[in-house]
């Protein structure tokens, strides 16, 4: 770029978002675009405590469901607790919004999670004509974890170890012949929502 297309722009269009050579001011400086994008999202932990205990109990009612209806019945199940839940964090988001208002970031970050879901969709369906189905916990909690980590660590710290523990969890459901996988999705999906439920809830108060 030439020198007078440079001078053309603005400094802080043009450098970097940071001067450290090490890059911390630019990580921290990300960090908060992300916490600033996230404050509709974590300001209700009544949806933290939907999940908390309806991705448990889908994943205890998964094997009757089976045994009683067959697959449509497992889709039932999944099907009314993702509703459910996704209507409890629907209103949160919306409230959210009405107080701290909407982003470009956060929409993008929404788009990121839907291409994300498609990736786990069509896994889903290859392990399920391969007949593993056994292995839907496994790959669920480790694409989900990974991006609690990942994106949703650069927004709230707490993600960190809450994605963590999801992808250790995912490991240890991928070997259906030492674990149940379902047991271990009930027990992580528990746990990790009842914290995070915790963890929101404070930062809802303040």
């Amino acid at each position: 770029m030439s020198s007078a297309r440079r001078g053309s722009l603005p400094r802080d269009e043009y450098e970097p978002l940071g001067r450290d050579p090490e890059g911390g001011e630019d990580l921290v400086r990300v960090q908060e675009l992300f916490a600033d994008a996230a404050r509709p999202y974590l300001s209700f932990p009544w949806s933290w405590l939907a999940w908390a205990f309806l991705l448990p109990a889908a994943a205890l009612f998964t094997r009757p469901a089976l045994a009683t209806g067959g697959s449509g019945s497992v889709l039932l199940v999944w099907s009314v607790a993702i509703l459910v839940g996704g209507l409890v964090e629907g209103i949160g988001i919306w409230r959210g919004r009405g107080r701290h208002g909407g982003s470009a970031l956060a929409s993008w970050v929404l788009r990121i999670q839907g291409n994300l879901s498609l990736v786990a969709l069509a896994l889903s369906a290859a392990v399920v004509v391969a007949d593993r189905a056994d292995l839907l916990p496994g790959i669920w909690l480790l694409l989900l974890g990974h991006s609690f980590y990942l994106v949703g660590g650069l927004a709230f710290p707490p993600f960190r170890p809450y994605g963590l523990s999801w992808q250790l969890a995912g490991i240890v459901a991928l070997w259906p012949t030492w674990v149940d996988p379902l047991l271990v999705l009930a027990a992580v999906t528990l746990g990790g929502n009842l914290w995070m439920t915790w963890r929101v809830w404070a930062i809802s108060r303040r």
